[in-house]
């Protein structure tokens, strides 16, 4: 009896499995219909704008070869789309996997079980916030400039038009949503001029208040050359000096006879 009851709960096991299994395929292929079906639209309508000012010729080549040849890119877009949108699901269905697991034990399970080293499951997940955040617009970026668009230290901004690029319809190609990203890291790294000189005239200010012994404490701890220290210290800071203001503020409103010592 006991052997019969193992055998039953391995079948209900397996059955549980196979309906699992279907379930995904569904979803692929229900996906995979959709974005047929939009492309089709879009061939079309003729909505697809190229972001590069250079276009194909297609005189260039015999009319029966020119259509065989935009059919064909139609099938290379299409795949391309199904390439972001499976990382999407692979991403959603690992940190859906992480959710509850200590770290050690979600890394060892990547490994072993999902055929990922840490980075490359991060990049996945990654993609998967971004797609939380904007939706199926991240479907229509190329899989490797969709990866390095999910990074955390991509800007909001950025994430934005390139996204609303995409839902205009423009085909956007991995050159040129990478150096989108890059331009937008240059100018945050570099800040107009009004910026730099406001962060020169507080740092004076601050440096002419504070003693010599102060002045070599803190250099000691940020050291040399800037790192992790400085944005410590910033976060520190900032917090502290809000602290006081709200402390004076409550000072400042309280009436005379309460902030008086006691007798």
């Amino acid at each position: 009896m006991r052997k019969f009851f193992a055998f039953g709960a391995m079948r209900s096991t397996e059955a549980v499995a196979r309906c699992h299994h279907f379930d995904i395929v569904d979803k692929f292929e229900k996906a995979l219909s959709l974005l047929k079906r939009g492309l089709r639209r879009e061939m079309s309508s003729g909505v697809l704008i190229v972001t590069s000012a250079e276009q194909f010729n297609y005189d260039q080549v015999e009319p029966d070869k020119a259509e065989e040849l935009r059919e064909l890119a139609g099938v290379i877009r299409l795949g391309v789309r199904l390439l972001t949108r499976t990382a999407v699901e692979i991403g959603r269905s690992l940190t859906e996997a992480k959710a509850g697991l200590p770290g050690r034990v979600f890394l060892k399970w990547c490994r072993l079980e999902a055929g990922f080293e840490p980075r490359t499951a991060q990049l996945y997940m990654n993609l998967a916030a971004l797609y939380e955040r904007y939706g199926e617009d991240v479907y229509h970026v190329p899989l490797s400039a969709a990866l390095d668009l999910a990074a955390p230290s991509v800007h909001e901004a950025t994430c934005v038009d390139i996204l609303a690029r995409a839902r205009r319809g423009e085909r956007l190609t991995v050159e040129f949503v990478k150096e989108c990203i890059r331009r937008a890291k240059s100018k945050a790294g570099n800040p107009d001029e009004s910026v730099s000189e406001g962060a020169a005239a507080i740092s004076n200010m601050l440096a002419n208040e504070i003693g010599i012994a102060t002045k070599m404490a803190l250099q000691k701890y940020l050291g040399a050359s800037p790192g992790a220290h400085d944005r410590l210290f910033m976060k520190s800071f900032r917090e502290r000096i809000a602290k006081d203001l709200r402390q004076n503020s409550v000072r400042v409103r309280m009436p005379l006879t309460h902030r008086l010592p006691a007798a």
